[in-house]
């Protein structure tokens, strides 16, 4: 065999090796790092031994008839729910009121009912909300509307998922491909050049001297 035709195999196979290797390595990679990935325990931890078990802690007051709950800030009504629930057998009577200049809304929910209420923020102000029961308050939150702000940074459409970066599936098989057919074409060569044998006759025939 020739020495040109080897080296020539040589390259082909070893082009195809660097091409087809990383690609099939990648792919079934990817793959393995997907099915073994563990599944996250939802075991709670037990105390180590030797540490002291936590006692739960009792603590008894008088039920109060009225309870109410104080929602987030809606936008760009910029309003908040108010829900006032009143669990006793008789009428109360109660009050909304604002820090913001504006005056106690007095309002009254009958026994076993529950009443909603839909409170107007100034944009860009905190504002204490609380309600009361003779003067005494039964729930106190602060809210800030900031809705313009809101509106101006949030995009219209947000994405579900980050894009895809990097080569897909079907690129790294069709190098793997492409690599493979680059090392058969290199073993060809290979065993063409051993079976192909040399010419040994002349093509012209040499001119006979007179």
């Amino acid at each position: 065999m020739q020495l040109p035709r080897v080296v020539i195999a040589a390259v082909f196979f070893v082009i195809g090796a660097l091409i087809a290797i990383p690609a099939i390595l990648k792919t079934t990679g990817g793959e393995s790092k997907a099915s073994s990935t563990p599944a996250a325990s939802t075991t709670s931890p037990s105390p180590s031994k030797g540490s002291p078990t936590p006692t739960a802690t009792h603590t008894t007051a008088s039920p109060k008839p009225l309870s109410a709950t104080i929602g987030g800030v809606k936008c760009p009504e910029r309003t908040v729910k108010v829900t006032v629930r009143n669990s006793g057998s008789a009428t109360i009577n109660y009050a909304i009121e604002r820090n913001d200049g504006s005056a106690a809304e007095p309002f009254t929910v009958g026994p076993g009912a529950t009443r909603e209420h839909s409170v107007t923020l100034r944009e860009d102000h905190a504002t204490r909300i609380q309600v009361t029961q003779d003067n005494e308050p039964i729930l106190v939150k602060t809210r800030t509307a900031n809705c313009k702000t809101t509106a101006t940074h949030s995009p219209t459409h947000p994405p579900s998922s980050l894009p895809h970066t990097g080569a897909d599936d079907t690129m790294l098989w069709a190098r793997g491909l492409t690599g493979a057919a680059a090392m058969v074409t290199g073993v060809i060569i290979f065993w063409y050049g051993g079976v192909w044998p040399r010419r040994r006759d002349q093509i012209f025939a040499k001119k006979s001297s007179d």
